[in-house]
Protein backbone atom coordinates (compact mmCIF):
# COMPACT_ATOMS: atom_id res chain seq x y z
CA UNK A 1 0.00 0.00 0.00
CA UNK A 2 1.29 3.44 -0.85
CA UNK A 3 2.02 6.02 1.82
CA UNK A 4 -0.72 8.25 0.39
CA UNK A 5 -3.26 5.43 0.71
CA UNK A 6 -2.19 4.76 4.29
CA UNK A 7 -2.40 8.46 5.14
CA UNK A 8 -5.88 8.67 3.64
CA UNK A 9 -6.99 5.61 5.61
CA UNK A 10 -5.68 7.16 8.82
CA UNK A 11 -7.57 10.38 8.12
CA UNK A 12 -10.81 8.60 7.24
CA UNK A 13 -10.57 6.41 10.36
CA UNK A 14 -10.55 9.56 12.50
CA UNK A 15 -13.66 11.10 10.92
CA UNK A 16 -17.31 10.61 11.78
CA UNK A 17 -19.08 8.20 9.41
CA UNK A 18 -20.86 10.92 7.42
CA UNK A 19 -17.64 12.87 6.85
CA UNK A 20 -15.74 9.69 5.98
CA UNK A 21 -18.42 8.93 3.37
CA UNK A 22 -17.92 12.40 1.88
CA UNK A 23 -14.18 11.73 1.56
CA UNK A 24 -14.90 8.41 -0.18
CA UNK A 25 -17.38 10.08 -2.53
CA UNK A 26 -14.83 12.76 -3.38
CA UNK A 27 -12.16 10.13 -4.02
CA UNK A 28 -14.55 8.36 -6.41
CA UNK A 29 -15.19 11.68 -8.16
CA UNK A 30 -11.44 12.18 -8.63
CA UNK A 31 -11.10 8.62 -9.90
CA UNK A 32 -13.83 9.24 -12.48
CA UNK A 33 -12.17 12.49 -13.55
CA UNK A 34 -8.92 10.62 -14.18
CA UNK A 35 -10.79 8.18 -16.41
CA UNK A 36 -12.48 11.04 -18.26
CA UNK A 37 -9.12 12.69 -18.91
CA UNK A 38 -7.83 9.43 -20.38
CA UNK A 39 -10.81 9.23 -22.79
CA UNK A 40 -10.25 12.87 -23.75
CA UNK A 41 -6.58 12.13 -24.46
CA UNK A 42 -7.49 9.13 -26.60
CA UNK A 43 -10.15 11.10 -28.46
CA UNK A 44 -7.76 13.98 -29.14
CA UNK A 45 -5.15 11.74 -30.78
CA UNK A 46 -4.87 12.40 -34.52
CA UNK A 47 -4.73 8.64 -35.06
CA UNK A 48 -7.13 6.90 -37.45
CA UNK A 49 -9.23 3.93 -36.41
CA UNK A 50 -10.19 2.30 -39.73
CA UNK A 51 -12.09 -0.66 -38.22
CA UNK A 52 -14.14 1.65 -36.01
CA UNK A 53 -14.82 3.96 -38.96
CA UNK A 54 -15.94 0.99 -41.09
CA UNK A 55 -18.20 -0.25 -38.28
CA UNK A 56 -19.76 3.20 -37.84
CA UNK A 57 -20.30 3.61 -41.59
CA UNK A 58 -21.97 0.18 -41.81
CA UNK A 59 -24.23 1.00 -38.85
CA UNK A 60 -25.26 4.30 -40.43
CA UNK A 61 -26.10 2.53 -43.71
CA UNK A 62 -28.52 0.27 -41.81
CA UNK A 63 -30.67 3.28 -40.97
CA UNK A 64 -32.50 4.05 -37.78
CA UNK A 65 -33.56 1.37 -35.34
CA UNK A 66 -36.82 0.93 -33.45
CA UNK A 67 -36.85 2.40 -29.97
CA UNK A 68 -36.15 -0.18 -27.27
CA UNK A 69 -39.34 -1.68 -25.82
CA UNK A 70 -38.65 -2.61 -22.17
CA UNK A 71 -41.61 -5.04 -22.17
CA UNK A 72 -39.79 -7.17 -24.76
CA UNK A 73 -36.66 -7.59 -22.66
Amino acid sequence: MSSAAQELMDIVDGLPEDKAREVVDFARFLQQQAGDREWERIHAEPRNYPKLEQFAAAALREGTAEPLDPSKL
